[in-house]
């Protein structure tokens, strides 16, 4: 009697056979791919690791990354038909085997059809362009490795995505909007809310958040996004841990795989939790999408209406007054909590707070920039500061802080488009290494309106400072 994983390998061994049009398809976009990026000898002749580490021809790599993740998603489909087809269901639970056979048989043809073709096309790049040119082997293993992991992260973050949704949903539509709605909010949500309820608000620049919203396309679909910025260790390593992530997430999709019914197929939702998953993600970046810019506040009354349709198709019960008015109940919730958070974002300065003297080191370059509405400007370009003489700088701009006033109705005009105030005062510090080494660790940029009163007051302080010399203090304009 054979073992299960035997009967893993066989049931792997007849999907791969039913679906070598497939393998035939994928390794013909890959071999495209490869000719196209072959055709270009100059993508990889800009790099040096203490610079720049960028490439041309990017474009051309994320076009191949997209061609080679749609071909996953229709090798997913494929094999895992049974979950949208009823014939297709009634013939695959009538089989004496397992979820845990029918699933993981499933993942090894993928393996065989889609993940290892990929692999096996980027080593046969990499020895081509060591080959056929002058770039040393270091430049070559670089960038072949970016390129392959940006393939294979994307390629594993679309199976993710649609399987979890195939899974969770039992007709096609719902399986298809789904899946589309996970890729673009998981891309699209960081970013949203950064500019949403922390930028807007913040009187600092939150260089660790907006490296955070740069670089988080790497788990997603869309991390070619991430190949403009080039073949760096850092990019490597976020490519090979969003592919790693992705691939034992999909893994684990196996207990929720279990817990299906072959009469489960044909229902729009399996699991009524998924569906408010997938509403409440679309709700969010929406809504903190409109949130970081005001101009597109149609979209609201159509996230409204998409939200209903989606509610009224994937009900099994009938429509009536009182279901329909809990449902748009339900998305005013939703929208108070978001705009309530929005709200005290605005209170709690994007909850980034004041500058933190841990950021300093012993070399710090500041530049500061003091504006009143009768045109004097207040401006100092410091040489290299000690972290006691920064600080010193920092208490009297956070003390300025403490003196702003709030309200509600300030909060409303935020969003209204308006002339900047010409009462301000701003910080900007480099933190570097050391006084020799120039290296940049950080980047501190505070800057916020106060009064006019108070303007002269931070400009007198920062003058009595015994590092701050007269001739770079102030000038008329």
């Amino acid at each position: 009697m054979q073992t299960a994983k035997n009967r893993i390998i066989a049931a792997s061994s007849r999907d791969f056979k039913v679906n070598k049009l497939l393998f035939v398809i994928t390794n013909l976009v890959l071999f495209i791919n490869f000719i196209m990026q072959m055709s270009m000898r100059k993508f990889i002749t800009y790099y040096s690791e203490s610079v720049t580490n960028s490439y041309t021809g990017y474009g051309l790599a994320q076009a191949g990354s997209v061609a080679i993740a749609l071909c996953a998603v229709f090798t997913v489909f494929t094999l895992f038909h049974e979950l949208y087809s009823k014939p297709h269901a009634d013939l695959a639970y009538s089989l004496p085997a397992s979820a845990k056979e029918r699933f993981f048989s499933k993942l090894l043809t993928l393996l065989k059809l889609h993940i290892l073709p990929v692999i096996f096309w980027n080593i046969i790049q990499f020895i081509a362009i060591f080959l056929t040119t002058d770039i040393t082997l270091y430049m070559v293993a670089r960038y072949s490795a970016v390129l392959m992991f940006t393939q294979l992260s994307t390629s594993l973050f679309v199976i993710l995505a649609v399987l979890l949704s195939m899974i969770c949903c039992g007709r096609l539509a719902e399986m298809i909007y789904t899946a589309v709605i996970i890729a673009a909010c998981e891309a699209a949500l960081p970013a949203c809310i950064y500019y949403s309820t922390i930028s807007p608000f913040t009187v600092q620049y939150p260089y660790d958040i907006e490296n955070f919203v740069t670089y988080c396309p790497a788990w997603s679909a869309f991390p070619a996004h991430l190949m403009e910025f080039g073949y760096s260790t850092k990019v490597l390593l976020l490519l090979i841990g969003s592919a790693l992530f992705s691939a034992l997430l999909i893994t684990l999709l196996y207990f929720l795989y279990k817990k299906r019914d072959g009469k489960d197929t044909g229902k729009p939702f399996v699991f009524s939790a998924y569906r408010e998953i997938i509403l409440i993600l679309a709700v969010i970046t929406v809504t903190t999408y409109v949130l970081s810019d005001t101009s597109n506040t149609i979209l609201l009354p159509a996230l409204l209406l998409g939200y209903l349709l989606v509610r009224i198709l994937s009900s099994n019960r009938k429509l009536t007054i009182v279901r329909f008015v809990k449902w748009v109940g339900i998305f005013a919730v939703y929208m108070i909590v978001i705009f309530g958070v929005n709200i005290l974002a605005y209170f709690c300065d994007g909850f980034t707070d004041k500058i933190n003297g841990s950021r300093l080191s012993d070399a710090n370059r500041v530049c500061v920039m003091n504006s009143t509405s009768d045109g004097v400007t207040f401006h100092y370009l410091s040489d290299t500061l000690s972290k006691d003489e920064a600080m010193q700088i920092i208490y009297i701009y956070n003390k300025a802080l403490d003196t702003r006033k709030k309200s509600f109705a300030d909060y409303i005009d935020h969003f209204k488009p308006h002339e900047i105030s010409p009462n301000s005062v701003g910080v900007a510090i480099d933190v570097y290494t050391s006084k020799d080494d120039h290296t940049n660790l950080d980047f501190i940029d505070v800057s916020f309106e106060v009064t006019n009163a108070e303007v002269d007051n931070v400009t007198e302080k920062l003058k009595s400072l015994s590092f701050v010399e007269p001739e770079q203090t102030s000038y008329a304009y």
